[in-house]
């Protein structure tokens, strides 16, 4: 019973593997795929996050001149503008996100992160502040998002120093914008009062490098909350920031020290060999042994394949077969256990135009036929075959050697 519930599973698995992996390829999602539309997701938070407070409080300062403004926002009368205690703190996560959904449209490591992080802090803040019904529609998205970050963590996987520098300076630079508006607005609840921006200013770098020269204090419960916030989001920022400066820089010295001491090849005229079983092993093997240069793509940590070097990587992605150097290579050996995989690497190899040899290896014979449609260079199908020459060798047939060959190796001249 189980094994028939079983056997009845399979064929619809793969079924709709089969059904995603066309569309996948049909729709160019390689391309776009999951990072653009998390990307906009992490930045339409954003603009929930800064909407509320803009909607609140643009009819109340808007309507003012510019010396009105700056007068509203002097705080020497020891008024404290609502603004401050609810709006910018949920202001400055909106501004982050937006930021960061700009990081993850190059699949940026540290953007991932920092998107993950900064939607479990704006979840913190919208269940914060109570559980109206849109709030609760908010609350719902934000969720999701961070469920969908979770799920999408191996499609953000590059650890750039531009990228990690460019989003350290700008969390940075908003971090400051927020400590010294705060510090600003909120000068009467300080001792003495903060009355001009670079007092603002110096009392922030102050706050944030930890130093706490102590000639300026918070007195006031507001100014103390204040200064709770902008100690945690200083440390926080400036942790992530080094993290992301100096932890590539740090990683690639740490693997020239004590990593294998192996020589990266020159990915020109050489094999690509994608999957991880026996064939693609023995082949990799082989190939070494004549001297041959070969380049492993897979898809997990797989440390079978001894010296040859690897890439980690979906080899039905345009992206993973440039990172190869499939443009330049002498050939490219789909080897997988998967004949639907085997399809799909050859199609991604023809979209990238590239000139190199194409093996595609097929175990079964119902899909040989479908395997020939994508138009290889050539098809091993050694398992297919098998079983056919060794009823032929016990029944004592003549075997030629031309035939032989002709079968297992399915050659046929590339079409355009």
């Amino acid at each position: 019973m189980f094994s028939r519930g079983t056997e009845s599973v399979y064929p619809a698995l793969r079924s709709i593997r089969l059904f995603y992996n066309r569309w996948y390829r049909r729709l160019r999602m390689d391309i776009w795929f999951p990072h653009v539309p998390l990307a906009l997701a992490v930045g339409i938070a954003g603009a929930l996050a800064i909407l509320p407070t803009v909607r609140q409080y643009a009819a109340e300062y808007l309507h003012l001149d510019l010396n009105h403004l700056f007068n509203a926002l002097h705080p020497i009368s020891g008024h404290v503008p609502a603004l401050i205690l609810s709006g910018v703190p949920t202001v400055v996560v909106g501004i982050l996100q937006i930021l960061i959904a700009v990081g993850l449209l190059g699949r940026s490591r540290i953007a991932w992160l920092s998107a993950v992080g900064i939607t479990i802090a704006q979840l913190a803040l919208t269940l914060h502040t109570g559980a109206a019904p849109i709030q609760t529609s908010e609350i719902i998205y934000i969720v999701a998002l961070l469920v969908a970050l979770i799920l999408a963590r191996n499609s953000f996987a590059r650890s750039s120093l531009a990228a990690g520098t460019l989003f350290a300076v700008a969390s940075v630079l908003v971090l400051m914008v927020y400590g010294v508006l705060g510090s600003y607005l909120l000068g009467a609840g300080f001792t003495p009062p903060i009355t001009n921006l670079p007092t603002s200013f110096y009392f922030v770098i102050v706050t944030m490098s930890t130093v706490g020269y102590g000639d300026i204090l918070p007195k006031s419960e507001e100014a103390r909350l204040f200064v709770v916030s902008l100690i945690i989001l200083g440390l926080t920022v400036f942790a992530t920031a080094l993290t992301a400066v100096i932890g590539p820089v740090l990683q690639g010295r740490i693997n020239a020290t004590i990593g294998p001491r192996r020589k990266k090849m020159k990915r020109v005229n050489h094999f690509v060999i994608t999957g991880q079983g026996a064939l693609a092993r023995n082949t990799a093997r082989e190939l070494r042994k004549r001297g041959e240069p070969v380049l492993i793509v897979i898809e997990d940590g797989d440390t079978s394949f001894g010296d040859s070097e690897t890439i980690v990587g979906d080899p039905t992605e345009l992206e993973t077969l440039r990172d190869a150097g499939c443009e330049h290579a002498r050939a490219i050996l789909a080897l997988s256990d998967d004949d639907s995989d085997n399809a799909f690497v050859i199609l991604a190899a023809r979209e990238l135009g590239t000139d190199a040899k194409k093996v595609a290896a097929v175990s079964t014979r119902k899909n040989l036929e479908r395997v020939r449609r994508v138009h290889p260079d050539m098809i091993l199908a050694a398992p297919v075959f098998g079983s056919e020459v060794l009823a032929m060798a016990l029944t004592e047939e003549k075997i030629d050697g031309d035939w032989l060959l002709s079968r297992f190796l399915d050659v046929r001249p590339a079409t355009n």
